[in-house]
């Protein structure tokens, strides 16, 4: 019997992991209510099938008189602040997120994966590396599977690399990963925790129930990460992109270093700059201290290449590198891309989510002059005026011919918003799309040679 079986739980939301979740109870046996505050042809759907397999669904709306439920499974992209969140606390109801609901399911083990930047990128190498090492394994969470439904589908032995917000840590109670990977903590979605403090407590939750027999694996780098380390009762494994820590991975001489052993050159790193080295650090201390062996790291890594919208190389013309980071929507994430690069024309910009923009001063060297576009554009304007050029466009197309104007042979041209794209676009993937078009539009009439990389 299931803990679920007979139980009464509301799924709020139905996007892909609510009609995940709301299944895989529906099948344990629970009585299930779903609410959905949206409608739409993908809702509509989903909505028609739940019902026909004996849920309560309802969408366009949250009834917040029909809150008798045992348990609440709030979706990954339901606010914490939310009218129908708030109702729930108040009714008593206990709400957990996906990730308990798929750890309290699963028989696999979780290597799980947090931070501020970096997060796809890290679980998705991580998870070929443990596939290169005979473990059945795949990646989840907020990339590949829905969680739930990649847990029905893994037995005892098998491992899921998983992606873990803040949003979906703040709702967990049993959650305990076999190994906790924590990449990095800077101000961000503070619209959503309310406080850096909270975010930072949200982000520590991802260690809260390990013991001493599971692993811990940190920045050394971080001071934010590092002190949150203190507080773990697993075994902490620090790593770093510039130095070998003690008991830890990082990087000497050009290599990758683990255990006083070279594991592979940092040359057949195939992720650009300080980031890369770091996302490889943190994977491989995950894999290698859940017991892969290190020649799975060396051909893993030399098969993976970077996601699309991550620091992907878009084309080289003119000797100006274009550089597509459109998933870098905070300061931090902006600040790390640049280290590694030279004369550096930034495409920054977009919604600030009500962090301060300030800190992207730090990118000055290398950046060399400033195109800024969208809701922050005015603050990044009065941010970076006083150090080098800037110029205020008001579309993407604006944006890379303004960028063509400064860039220097041997430099980039490299969007890195350091924002959320929400002002202009539906997500950063569009926006990251959109700059691509405009960098092909604009060096195609030239009939200049140009170099593309697949995100694949």
């Amino acid at each position: 019997m299931s803990e679920f079986s007979n139980r009464r739980v509301i799924v709020v939301g139905l996007g892909i992991s609510g009609f995940a979740a709301a299944r895989a109870l529906l099948a344990l046996g629970a009585h299930v209510r779903v609410t959905e505050s949206s409608s739409g042809s993908g809702i509509d759907e989903r909505a028609a099938a739940l019902s026909d397999e004996g849920a309560d669904v309802e969408t366009g709306g949250h009834d917040l008189t029909r809150l008798d439920a045992d348990v609440a499974v709030v979706s990954p992209g339901i606010p914490p602040h939310s009218h129908a969140i708030r109702a729930l606390e108040e009714a008593g109801v206990t709400i957990i997120s996906e990730v308990e609901l798929a750890y309290r399911l699963a028989q696999c083990d979780f290597l799980a994966v947090t931070g501020t930047n970096g997060k796809t990128t890290t679980t998705s190498l991580l998870a070929q590396i443990l596939e290169a090492g005979g473990v059945r394994a795949t990646a989840a969470g907020n990339i590949g599977t829905p969680l739930v439904d990649a847990v029905r589908s893994m037995g005892p032995g098998d491992a899921i690399a998983l992606e873990v917000s803040s949003f979906q840590l703040e709702k967990i109670e049993r959650f305990r990963p076999r190994v906790a990977v924590l990449l990095n903590v800077s101000e961000d979605h503070t619209d959503w925790h309310g406080s850096f403090d909270a975010y930072v407590e949200a982000k520590a939750r991802i260690f809260m129930n390990q013991t001493a027999n599971d692993v811990f694996v940190v920045n050394a780098d971080d001071p934010v990460a590092i002190g949150m380390a203190r507080a773990a009762r697993s075994r902490v494994i620090p790593f770093s992109a510039t130095r070998v820590p003690g008991d830890g991975i990082g990087v000497r001489d050009g290599y990758l270093v683990y255990r006083e052993r070279r594991i592979l050159s940092v040359d057949e790193v195939p992720l650009p700059g300080i980031a890369g080295l770091q996302d490889i650090a943190a994977a491989a201390a995950a894999a290698l201290e859940y017991g892969v062996e290190a020649e799975a790291v060396v051909r893993a890594a030399k098969g993976f290449r970077p996601l699309h919208h991550r620091l992907e190389v878009v084309a080289e013309a003119g000797g100006v590198t274009y550089i597509n980071d459109s998933k870098a929507t905070n300061p931090h994430a902006t600040l790390t891309a640049v280290r590694s690069l030279s004369d550096v024309v930034l495409i920054a910009g977009g919604r600030s989510k009500g962090i301060d923009l300030a800190p992207l001063a730090g990118t000055v060297p290398p950046v060399v002059a400033v195109v800024a576009l969208g809701e922050a554009a005015a603050e990044l304007a009065t941010i970076f005026a006083p150090l080098v050029p800037v110029t205020r466009v008001e579309t993407m197309p604006e944006a890379v011919s303004a960028a063509r104007k400064y860039a220097k042979r041997a430099g980039s041209v490299l969007l890195s918003p350091g924002c959320a794209s929400l002002d202009m676009f539906k997500n950063y993937a569009e926006r990251g799309e959109a700059f691509e078009r405009a960098v092909r539009a604009a060096i195609a009439p030239a009939g200049e040679a140009r170099e593309e990389t697949s995100g694949e």
